[in-house]
């Protein structure tokens, strides 16, 4: 899955101590055979790999300590808690993150995981659900031929009730559980307002497996309609960081190279991250010649007991210049690149912007991203996926100190009254105005997103608060 210049063998990690929880794995060594005293052997304990697919309660809560202790990168504030008091595993997994630092750790069936991320397959209801600035629940995006498009519902709809129960009763945490199903055959019945409507109407919708389409729109537009012989702009609606991406990508910057745009804005705003080959690919292709030779997407650094996963070579992602079929990739050579963002771009899609900001100007337009620096390398057991951070990515200059997320150079709403690609979609319009001006439209900044664009990396002072809904691995770092 991964291009040559990043496959590396995925060591099982084996110099791990077991958290208190879990002392009683010790195994203890006794005297010789014949009863004669000898000095005892050192208790040891079992390792990561030892423990692996034990699938019993008790086994997989021990892999779960093994694994935690010895992999995640916050493993020194881990607090220790008793195994037993946990229903589950994932419950248990769930006690052991220190939430402190960590928004983002989770577990899912290793078959969801794995099926998203290497086909695309997803499973749902087929839309991107986003609450507005009214609290209001949305339609952002809809799958073609989804449950929800095959209904007829499109961006800008709103759900009223879900399951008979109004929208602005439920919190996020039963919104997630809702919307987002990961079994087949789930029904959900809501009220849904099409755009330009008053009146509800009523549908039952089923989950099914959806194949995400991770590159749905690319196109390219007038930089301005006052002045539709200016210079042309790409516009790129990009989704989901994973494998089927690649092609898909290319096509979009071959079309752009070869129509001469003079801009491109890659629209990242539901796009929650994916695979970091990806996310170096199309930086890549978008900087081109503008970035330095030899130089650093990405550096992962690890925690304290793995210093030679940080210093394994393997471990600094360049800015791939070939596919993972060995095919060159267009590079633009772009002098400056926009995105749209909103705090459901995180993770890849953040390092997509954290990696070019040392070469080029990025310049952001719509909300702070959700402000995640980490990521995973997806650990199976039991036939679970767990997904503990374990690294920090930083760029070629060392800088990966955004928890806080990336401000917004042009503050600016998400416009659920036009479609995404309509150049007068509220964010599009900023960017294309942009392009032209030099500035933003007066009305997109506040003093925060002022002070926070004026710094080279455009960090954010505190974290996002809009709610983010959604699957937790439509988050994503992700390196294997």
């Amino acid at each position: 899955m991964l291009p040559p210049p990043l496959r590396r063998s995925i060591r099982r990690f084996t110099r791990c101590l077991i958290v208190a929880t879990a002392s009683t794995l010790l195994l203890s060594c006794g005297g010789s055979g014949d009863g004669s005293s000898s000095t005892p052997a050192v208790a040891t304990s079992p390792t990561v790999a030892e423990l692996a697919n034990i699938c019993t309660a008790s086994g997989e809560k021990s892999w779960i300590a093994a694994y935690m202790n010895d992999a995640y990168l916050f493993y020194r504030d881990i607090v220790a808690v008793d195994p037993n008091a946990y229903a589950t595993q994932e419950a248990y997994f769930n006690a052991l993150i220190v939430t402190s630092e960590d928004r983002f750790s989770f577990v899912e069936p290793q078959s969801v995981a794995d099926a998203f991320f290497s086909q695309g397959q997803d499973i749902g209801y087929g839309a991107v659900f986003k609450l507005d600035t009214d609290n209001e629940l949305r339609i952002g995006y809809v799958n073609a031929g989804g449950p929800l498009a095959n209904l007829a519902v499109a961006r800008g709809a709103q759900i009223t009730t879900l399951n008979g129960t109004a929208v602005s009763s439920l919190s996020t945490t039963q919104l997630n559980a809702l919307l987002f199903p990961t079994s087949i055959g789930v029904s959900l019945t809501l009220a849904v307002i099409d755009a330009g409507q008053t009146v509800p109407r009523t549908l039952t919708v089923t989950s099914t497996a959806i194949t995400e389409d991770p590159v749905p729109l690319a196109r390219v537009l007038p930089a301005n309609s006052a002045n539709p012989l200016g210079p042309q702009v790409g516009y790129l609606l990009f989704n989901d960081h994973i494998a089927t991406a690649e092609s898909e990508l290319v096509a979009a910057m071959s079309m752009f190279q070869s129509a001469g745009v003079g801009d491109v804005i890659v629209d990242l705003r539901y796009n929650g991250g994916g695979y970091l080959y990806i996310a170096s690919e199309l930086a890549y292709m978008l900087g081109g010649t503008r970035i330095a030779s030899g130089a650093t997407f990405e550096k992962l650094i690890f925690n304290d007991k793995h210093p030679e996963e940080t210093n394994n070579p393997a471990n600094t992602i360049g800015f791939q210049m070939t596919s993972t079929t060995g095919q060159a990739l267009p590079a633009l050579g772009l002098p400056r690149v926009f995105v749209i963002t909103a705090p459901g771009t995180c993770s890849a899609s953040e390092s997509v912007i954290n990696s070019l900001t040392p070469f080029i100007p990025v310049i952001r337009i719509g909300g702070t991203t959700c402000g995640k620096p980490y990521g995973f390398i997806q650990a199976n057991n039991c036939a679970d996926a767990f997904f503990a951070i374990q690294f920090q990515g930083v760029n070629n200059v060392g800088f990966g100190a955004y928890t806080n997320g990336f401000a917004p150079t042009c503050t600016v709403a998400d416009d659920f009254s036009h479609q995404l690609g309509d150049p007068a979609e509220g964010r599009l319009s900023a960017a294309l105005s942009y392009t032209s001006t030099g500035s933003c439209p007066a009305s997109s900044l506040s003093p925060n997103a002022i002070a926070a664009a004026a710094a080279r990396n455009g960090v954010a002072t505190s974290p996002p608060t809009e709610p983010v809904l959604g699957r937790p691995d439509h988050r994503m770092r992700l390196l294997h």
